[in-house]
């Protein structure tokens, strides 16, 4: 239960704390408080789920897809920059929606008190319904969260994958992102 709160604060977060693009930067990452990110935190990360239940039309031969799939990933610069990426998909009868938002912003890492403060900048948002695109826009600042806390530990899975395990402002089952390409 715990876990599928934090997963939902996560989504959240992810959802209304991005904004359009600010003015003053022309990467989109902003001006905010940002550190150094070492190169054990560099790079991408991925937390994904998906259902075992899978729809397809009465037709046999069209598949509509797995009946819940999300994934949340951030990116880690060197210069204390992230990008973070949300996507998810639903079916609900016939009707499979897909959305997506990737927002940038800086990160300050504390890595004494394993502490991680995202400072959201920019974000894009896209929905679409059976493949036709609803909704599509850059976020307003009015539709952000400008600051994520997280906690954080750093491990392997038992295949030998690094991962972050992230705890939003330090409560609930920590999620473990693992690192990707």
């Amino acid at each position: 239960m715990n876990k599928t709160i934090l997963l939902i604060a996560v989504v959240l977060s992810s959802l209304f704390a991005h904004c359009q693009k600010d003015k003053n930067s022309a990467d989109g990452y902003g001006d905010g408080p940002r550190t150094n990110v070492s190169a054990a935190l560099q790079g991408n990360w991925m937390y994904g789920n998906f259902s075992m239940t899978e729809y397809w039309t009465q037709n046999p031969g069209d598949y509509l897809g797995n009946a819940v799939q999300f994934a949340i990933a951030f990116k880690f610069n060197a210069n204390g920059t992230y990008e973070q990426y949300f996507t998810s998909s639903a079916v609900s009868g016939t009707v499979v929606t897909y959305q997506q938002s990737v927002s940038k912003g800086t990160i300050e890492i504390n890595e004494t008190n394993h502490t991680i403060i995202t400072h959201a900048n920019a974000a894009h948002y896209k929905r679409t319904q059976n493949g036709r695109t609803v909704e599509e826009r850059d976020m307003q600042k009015s539709e952000m969260t400008l600051k994520t806390q997280y906690t954080y530990t750093t491990g392997n899975e038992a295949d030998g994958t690094k991962a972050i395990y992230l705890k939003l402002n330090g409560n609930g089952e920590p999620l473990p992102f693992l690192q990707k390409f």
